[in-house]
């Protein structure tokens, strides 16, 4: 089982849920009010019920030297954050997937009634390699970027390392794949329990709806002009010649040039030879 997380709301926090004690895992299964799952990492929604005090460590199988760090805070507290944050989520999530949101929140209030909500990391890759030092410097970055967005800054105005911004463009991203589930990426699943189906009917019509919009209307080939969509044009005709009309031949000769100088020349020798064979003659 790997690449699950989970966000289970507890009866108590005296079952840690780590790997391998399997005694151990009997008993924090009996005291699990509600588990929701997701894959690869948490979902986005449940970031926003915990801050940097609520990070634990657990063991992994029997090595006390093989810990991994995983979020345990007070239901009510977690609900607090949740409060606070819930105008940040709605200003950063996309209309089509705002039900997911106003569902969850009805959700978490009316379904988590145990004492502890825990986001449960124990079959996520190399978990072991993450330490307590280093969520705690993320979720302190988190905790200022989550006020920032709730006070009005637009995402993209978050700083260029900031962690939550980083991870809320990335999620936002995946959503606009074909066929992606959001709930996994927004809030986890739980069989039979959450989505109902009336919510994910609502969200098959709005996500399809959504993709639609997305297609870039570059794609779309536009359809050719009618002939008769330009009344004003006429019929194509020969091109007409736009010089100036000094510049066509003219079609009358010209009795002033070359051509008449020369006829006259010759007729003047022809009488000349006239004259000249008379004389000879007489």
């Amino acid at each position: 089982m790997q690449d699950v997380v989970y966000l289970s709301n507890l009866l108590s926090q005296d079952s840690i849920p780590d790997g391998k004690n399997v005694e151990l895992h009997n008993d924090f299964q009996q005291d699990v009010i509600l588990e929701l799952q997701a894959r690869h990492w948490p979902a986005l929604f449940w970031w926003a019920l915990f801050d940097d005090t609520h990070i634990r460590t657990a063991r992994l199988g029997d090595d006390p030297k093989v810990v991994y760090p995983y979020l345990s805070a007070p239901t009510a507290e977690a609900l607090k954050h949740w409060a606070n944050r819930f105008e940040a989520l709605e200003k950063i999530l996309p209309e089509p997937w705002q039900p997911i949101l106003k569902a969850f929140d009805t959700l978490l209030k009316e379904k988590m009634t145990g004492a502890f909500m825990i986001i449960r990391t124990t079959y996520l890759p190399d978990i072991t390699n993450a330490t307590g030092e280093d969520w705690r410097f993320m979720l302190r970055s988190r905790a200022r970027d989550w006020q920032k967005l709730k006070d009005g800054m637009p995402l993209n105005k978050l700083g260029a390392d900031s962690d939550l911004k980083f991870e809320i463009k990335g999620l936002l991203e995946e959503l606009e794949a074909p066929n992606v589930d959001p709930f996994p990426i927004l809030s986890g699943r739980a069989t039979n329990i959450w989505p109902l189906p009336d919510l994910e009917a609502t969200i098959k019509t709005n996500q399809k709806q959504y993709l639609e919009k997305l297609v870039p209307e570059a794609d779309e080939t536009p359809a050719p002009e009618a002939a008769s969509a330009s009344p004003h044009k006429a019929p194509a005709e020969e091109p007409v010649s736009t010089e100036p009309v000094a510049n066509i031949p003219e079609q009358i000769p010209d009795t002033s040039g070359p051509k008449n100088n020369v006829s006259v020349f010759r007729f003047i020798v022809i009488l000349l030879i006239i004259f000249a064979a008379y004389f000879a003659l007489t």
